[in-house]
């Protein structure tokens, strides 16, 4: 894998995580070019009945495959649906609301009948029902998709980068993502082994054969 201009400047790299990033490049290049010849053959060895992201690893696959399908593990993380008609985006599974962290309703209401993005517009438009997004989500989903602007023109949703506000994946946006997915990772665990070995301490403490009146002055005192 080579190093492209926009990956210059980032400074120290987790170099896995950088190569994860490099290789989901090459997933997005499957997704947004499926005529090339490169997308036309792989789909036609591995994915013939379904979709880049809905391909599953197959036992046989090559080196170079496993490869892209692991570059394809951090590229979803980042994809997000842009809304057109939003007659194609699925509310509650599919990303499309850039705003928040899991891109996608928190919860859905037992009584809210929508579907598709579609089906929060205005009648004949690309416009909000505002009182509908407002009864069918929490507050801070319904805010922030009244932030969205549907595009007017678009023919289709399309399928875009999310860390990007022009929507197209960048390798150093995709390492920036993992590497602070990483870090909070790591942030709790040490987190929860602290935790873990503070409560081992307070019962070693609370065991010793000593007086209730020390405990609670040792107690006190730590």
């Amino acid at each position: 894998l080579t190093r492209s201009k926009d990956d210059e400047g980032m400074g120290f790299r987790d170099l896995p995580l950088f190569n994860q990033a490099m290789l989901g490049k090459q997933g997005w290049r499957l997704i947004m070019r499926p005529d090339s010849l490169c997308a036309k053959l792989l789909k036609g060895k591995y994915f013939p009945a379904c979709s880049f992201l809905d391909e599953t690893r197959k036992k046989k696959s090559s080196e170079t495959w496993r490869a892209i399908l692991f570059g394809r593990e951090a590229l979803v993380k980042g994809l997000i649906k842009r809304v057109g008609p939003g007659d194609s985006v699925n509310i509650w599974s599919d990303k499309w609301i850039g705003g928040t962290t899991m891109m996608k309703p928190i919860v859905r209401p037992p009584d809210v009948q929508a579907e598709r993005v579609c089906d929060l517009f205005l009648p004949g438009s690309r416009q909000w029902n505002i009182q509908k997004v407002r009864d069918s989500f929490c507050t801070i989903d319904a805010e922030e998709i009244l932030k969205l602007k549907p595009g007017p023109r678009m023919n289709e949703d399309l399928t875009a980068w999310a860390f990007e506000k022009n929507g197209l994946y960048l390798v150093r946006s995709c390492y920036r993502m993992l590497k602070k997915e990483s870090d909070q990772l790591e942030s709790f665990k040490l987190n929860e082994t602290s935790t873990s070995e503070e409560i081992r301490w307070w019962k070693k403490v609370w065991k010793l054969k000593v007086p209730p009146k020390v405990r609670i002055f040792w107690c006190r005192a730590m």
